[in-house]
């Protein structure tokens, strides 16, 4: 196994592992579980294009944008350039989760593209390849994280 199909090997497991994935995460996910907020959230400012802070929607259409960006990132592999993205546009339940698998699996067949010897290359000032599709995995499991306990609490509100 390369370094390429080792970090391929972290990215599916944030990705859809049955257990602490997002796919686990997203599993059987309702429209009001979807749209629901925290009250820890309830003063944020809006996110334009992507929607209320600290629902599920906002993760799944945060993630969909950010997906994009990476992929931009890791085609044109130059450090001093971010890529501009456009956010996604507040998609729905049904809607951002097409999206976003989508993505992801462009983001994955991206990923896969690339040589073990493109790992070293800095895709920003201060991070190679490699730890740029670390950090990606890392993403994924903290949102992932983040659903989860949405879920929770939303199903404990009002106890």
């Amino acid at each position: 196994m390369n370094a390429v199909e080792a970090l391929l090997v972290v990215f599916d497991g944030a990705w859809k592992d049955d257990f602490e994935s997002l796919s686990d995460a997203c599993a059987d996910l309702t429209e009001e579980e979807s749209v629901w907020q925290p009250a820890a959230y309830q003063r944020e400012p809006h996110d334009k294009g992507v929607g209320r802070p600290g629902t599920i929607l906002w993760h799944l259409n945060h993630l969909e944008m950010c997906h994009r960006h990476y992929i931009a990132t890791l085609k044109n592999m130059k450090p001093e350039v971010s890529p501009d993205t456009e956010a996604p546009g507040e998609l729905p339940l049904r809607q951002a989760l097409a999206a976003l698998g989508e993505t992801t699996q462009d983001l994955r067949n991206m990923i896969a593209e690339l040589k073990p010897e493109d790992l070293t290359r800095q895709v920003r000032p201060k991070r190679t390849a490699a730890g740029f599709i670390a950090m990606i995995a890392r993403h994924i499991s903290w949102h992932a994280g983040m659903i989860k306990q949405t879920r929770r609490l939303h199903a404990k509100r009002g106890q």
